[in-house]
Formats: C-alpha cells, structure tokens, sequence
C-alpha cells in the first residue's frame, strides 16, 4: 500500500511539473490558460445558473482544448528534436497535430455557441423551432 500512494505521489509530481513546463515554454498554452480560464468564468458567470450537466460540458469543452494542446505541444516538441531541419512530411504532421487543436477549440465554441441558443430561445420568438434547440 505505501509503495503504491508512492508511485501516486511520484506521478502527480511528474505530472504537474510536466503541466509548469508546458506553462513556461509554451506560448499557445500560456494563453489557453490565462485567456481561457476567465473566458469560462465569464461564460458561466453569464449563463448562470448553470445545471449541472451544462457546468459539466463546459469544463469538458475547456479541458478537451487543453489535453489537445498538451498532445500537440509534445508532439512537435519531439518532432523538432528528432528532425531540427525542415521537412515537408514533419510540416504536414505538425499541421495536423495543430488542426486537433482547432477542432478542440470549434468543440468549445458550438457548446458555448448552443449553450446560448438554448438561453435565448426562451427570450426570443421562433428561436425555439430551431431543430437544435
């Protein structure tokens, strides 16, 4: 049991060192961070109250952008390592490993996007027939 809270302790070390690492070195998720958690507050702030479902797919929206920016940064922190000189195949790979991101950040928007469809079809005539609302 003790070595097992160990191995616990020792991967939570590694991993919230891994995320400072990601913080200090990487300027996209810096700004993922210091522009996205406010964003959030705010839009939980507006659309308050938030049912527990809908606080639940907002932190989903936020931290899938944020899983995906780490995967991207370390995938082309690796590529850059392995192979410093340009490279059309290396650019097509780092181009896709940034379109996750994108469609991460596209994920956010048409949940905050539906989010406040639902709000305004409440307040607004005809907003409500919308099939997706």
């Amino acid at each position: 049991m003790k070595n097992e809270l160990s191995k616990i302790f020792h991967s939570t070390r590694f991993a919230l060192r891994g995320l400072c690492h990601a913080y200090r070195s990487d300027k996209s998720f810096r700004m993922e961070i210091n522009y996205g958690i406010p964003a959030y507050l705010a839009i939980g702030w507006y659309f308050a109250p938030l049912s527990h479902w809908e606080a639940l797919i907002l932190i989903f929206s936020y931290l899938l952008i944020l899983i995906v920016e780490l995967i991207n940064t370390t995938f082309e922190t690796m590529i850059d390592h392995l192979h410093p000189h340009e490279h059309a195949t290396v650019g097509k790979s780092k181009d896709i490993a940034s379109a996750a991101v994108f469609v991460a950040f596209l994920f956010a928007f048409l949940v905050a996007g539906t989010l406040l469809c639902v709000r305004l079809s409440h307040h607004v005539d005809g907003l409500a027939d919308w099939p997706f609302v």
